[in-house]
């Protein structure tokens, strides 16, 4: 039986030299590891990797960049990851001593398996914290103390924690079979907050208030908090209320003010109706439903 692997330093190959794939670099430089080699993205994005982590070599092709490392990085766009490490496993450049991590929030160890048959440990960690695009090369401590789903066999798990915390994270398990609904969730809390945020900007904006980020900042800050503290009984507001006359009042103006933005505020408010539902009475949850053009 192999014994599990130790992390120790490692030689780092980044497979996607993305936004994500640098910041982790510079990370792992940071806590000691030598990141040695680069392949994959674009010509440019190669370019900033090797500008900001002056020791990486680029290599034509993800398998001769594995060959030069210990430590794999598989930081592709989620659909190639599987394609990526076959390439690894078929050309030999992976195998025991070896360790291979993607990071995929949807996806688990399947993706890794010819990484893992080849002998490599393997383990899928993935950062909870948004990295949006911007000037400059990403900054590590964006990612110091975010949480990380780990998804790793027994025998990688040590190792796999063990990268986590050295780049500033905190490692949660996640059940391989769990990644997908664990990244579902993560996509409403993100994507779907920002979303939700982004109209509620645009409506301020559109009732000339100059400064949008003084009212939401704190609104959104406190209404989060109070939430996963408590769940949806903390949602306040006139469709918590049963506040029927209010959401009228909203949906007049905004068809004749704002109607590009007004089937957005129907379906955003859909969703808080359902989350409220429980709590109010059957019937004013049927007449909400029926304005907002929901079945009851």
């Amino acid at each position: 039986m192999t014994p599990p692997a130790r992390l120790g330093r490692r030689r780092v190959a980044v497979l996607g030299p993305g936004r994500v794939g640098t910041l982790l670099a510079t990370a792992l430089t940071r806590a000691g590891h030598r990141v040695v080699a680069v392949a994959g993205g674009s010509d440019d994005a190669r370019a900033r990797f090797t500008g900001a982590l002056a020791g990486a070599r680029t290599h034509a092709s993800v398998a001769d960049a594995a060959r030069d490392a210990d430590l794999v990085l598989v930081s592709t766009p989620d659909d190639a990851i599987a394609a990526v490490v076959s390439e690894l496993a078929v050309a030999e450049a992976v195998g025991e001593g070896d360790l291979v991590v993607h990071l995929a929030g949807a996806h688990g160890l399947a993706p890794l398996r010819r990484a893992a048959l080849a002998g490599a440990g393997v383990a899928a960690c993935h950062p909870a914290q948004t990295m949006p695009a911007g000037e400059g090369p990403p900054d590590p401590d964006a990612i110091v103390g975010a949480a990380w789903a780990v998804t790793a066999a027994p025998a990688d798990r040590s190792w796999a924690h063990e990268l986590v915390v050295q780049l500033g994270g905190e490692p949660h398990d996640v059940a391989d079979a769990d990644r997908g609904l664990y990244h579902a969730a993560l996509a409403v809390g993100s994507n779907a907050v920002a979303a939700a945020t982004a109209l509620a900007r645009q409506l301020l904006l559109g009732a000339r208030v100059e400064d949008p980020a003084a009212f939401l900042g704190p609104l959104a800050a406190a209404s989060t908090a109070n939430v996963l503290r408590d769940g949806a009984v903390a949602i306040t507001g006139p469709v918590a209320r049963g506040d029927l006359g209010t959401i009228e009042t909203h949906l007049a103006i905004l068809d004749r003010d704002l109607p590009h933005l007004a089937d957005d505020y129907r379906r955003l408010t859909r969703v808080v109706l359902d989350q409220v539902r429980p709590s109010l009475p059957a019937d004013r949850a049927d007449a909400i439903a029926r304005v907002l053009g929901t079945r009851s």
